[in-house]
């Protein structure tokens, strides 16, 4: 799980969207208040979170023009850091490169959430699936021997 922030970083002052690993309880504490879409929103898919974080930078650059507006990613770990800045591809780059890491649903290739209780399984199949639709649908499959 990605959240995506606005920050001034203490103590250099820098301008930075940030993109936190594990949720809104481990972004860096003195987050800006919201104000543009997606801020504080949380994403299971880290493309998702970084198209969101480079449109807030985009947005946030339109409204303070004389300040240099980074994006990083990190994860505190529930400390406060700063975040070091990455260029546009680095960052587009890293979000492919989490994506490929996540587990996928064997039925429908979505993201599996990552608390165990939502994820959903069958006594025909060994995986878990993102929804209770994935694996009924998978458990017909089975029983009707098309898997």
């Amino acid at each position: 799980m990605w959240t995506v922030t606005r920050q001034i970083q203490w103590p250099d002052g820098t301008h930075m969207v940030e993109i936190s690993g594990g949720g809104l309880d481990y972004t860096n504490p003195d987050a800006l208040s919201p104000k543009y879409p997606g801020e504080f929103d949380s994403f299971k898919d880290p493309r998702e979170a970084v198209k969101i974080a480079l449109e807030i930078a985009e947005l946030w650059h339109v409204d303070d023009p004389t300040s240099d507006i980074q994006v990083g990613y990190g994860s505190t770990g529930g400390m406060t850091m700063p975040f070091d800045e990455s260029t546009e591809i680095e960052i587009i780059k890293w979000a492919e490169e989490r994506y490929k890491e996540l587990l996928k649903c064997p039925q429908c290739g979505e993201i599996m959430p990552d608390n165990k209780e939502e994820i959903w399984w069958h006594e025909l199949f060994e995986e878990g699936f993102c929804s209770e639709y994935c694996a009924e649908k998978n458990y017909r499959m089975c029983k009707a021997g098309e898997i």
